[in-house]
Order: C-alpha cells, then sequence, then structure tokens
C-alpha cells in the first residue's frame, strides 16, 4: 500500500471517529431532552397527588425546589452538550474537507497516470504502425 493510500485512509478513520463523537453527544443530548420531559410530567403528576392530602401539600414545595433545580442543572448541561456538539459538527466538516481534499489529490494522480499510460501505449502504437509501414516499404522496394 502506497503511503498516499495509507493517508487517505487515516483520514478516513479520522472522519469516522469523529462522526461516532457527534452522534454519542447528539444522543446524549435527545436522551437528557427526553429526562427534562420526564421531570416536567413527575412535576405534574406529584402536583395533582400532593392537592389530594394535606401531608402532600405539605412536602410539595420541597419536591418542587429539588425539581426546579434538576431541571436548572439538566438545562444547563444539554446548553453544555450542544456546544460541544457543534464543536464536532464543525471538526466533522474539517475532516470531511481533509478527506476530499485526498480523494480529489488521488483521482488526479490516477487520472494523470492513466493519460500517462494511454500516452506510452500510442507511442508504442505509432512506433509499431511506422516499423509496419517501413518493412512494407522495404518489401515492397525489393
Amino acid at each position: 500500500m502506497t503511503a498516499f493510500k495509507s493517508l487517505a485512509r487515516v483520514h478516513t478513520w479520522v472522519l469516522h471517529e469523529k462522526q461516532q463523537k457527534l452522534a454519542g453527544l447528539e444522543e446524549l443530548i435527545d436522551k437528557m431532552r427526553g429526562d427534562l420531559g420526564r421531570l416536567d410530567e413527575d412535576l405534574r403528576s406529584e402536583e395533582r397527588a400532593a392537592m389530594g392530602s394535606i401531608e402532600g401539600t405539605v412536602a410539595f414545595p420541597a419536591f418542587i425546589a429539588a425539581t426546579l433545580e434538576r431541571r436548572r442543572r439538566l438545562r444547563q448541561t444539554i446548553a453544555e452538550l450542544e456546544e460541544a456538539a457543534e464543536d464536532a459538527r464543525e471538526e466533522v466538516r474539517a475532516a470531511f474537507e481533509e478527506m476530499k481534499k485526498f480523494e480529489h489529490a488521488h483521482q488526479a494522480r490516477e487520472r494523470a497516470e492513466q493519460e500517462a499510460r494511454a500516452r506510452r501505449e500510442q507511442i508504442a502504437l505509432d512506433q509499431l504502425g511506422g516499423d509496419l509501414h517501413q518493412r512494407g516499404r522495404s518489401a515492397a522496394e525489393e
């Protein structure tokens, strides 16, 4: 394997790794958003349950405070993860561009090699044709 192909494979691997990192972050963001939705559902459910009893009414403010703090932390974590995901998207874009550069360079190199091969073949055919023509002339002169 040529060094060029090895470099292209490395860039493809780097792109794949960055895509996996981004996918993991997006999956985690989705999970956190689901947790946030469930937290809101729990809050509404506990509010209904608390209104049905005196003990629940007494304990409900502490539950609300804890739930609101947890919601705040979840939203902060989601915001941080979204920033990290945006950075990861930029890394994926950069890695993709780098990989594309190698692919284009590889294609250009292959085209140049094919053109050189075609020129060599044409030169060989031209020589063969010239030799055959010369032989034909020599045979006709004899």
